[in-house]
């Protein structure tokens, strides 16, 4: 009866170490992709500040005209 226990014992605390070890795995793989979305949401928040600072020039105005123009036109 005392091997038996002993062996359940031993297999819970090998039970426990692997579901440690996978759980550390899965957090680093979190934490990488959570690195990989920080730099996806940079990326997007310099394109949107760029398309904005281009809105806001002379190249906006004249894009906004031609599109404005060109929906009218499909309108009709």
């Amino acid at each position: 009866m005392n091997t038996f226990i002993a062996v359940c014992l031993a297999l819970i605390v090998v039970e426990l170490a692997v579901m440690i070890g996978v759980f550390a795995y899965v957090m680093l793989r979190v934490k990488d992709a959570a690195a990989a979305v920080e730099v996806a949401a940079y990326r997007v928040d310099q394109e949107v500040l760029c398309a904005g600072e281009t809105l806001r020039s002379g190249w906006g105005g004249t894009l906004k005209t031609i599109l404005s123009a060109g929906l009218s036109l499909i309108r009709r």
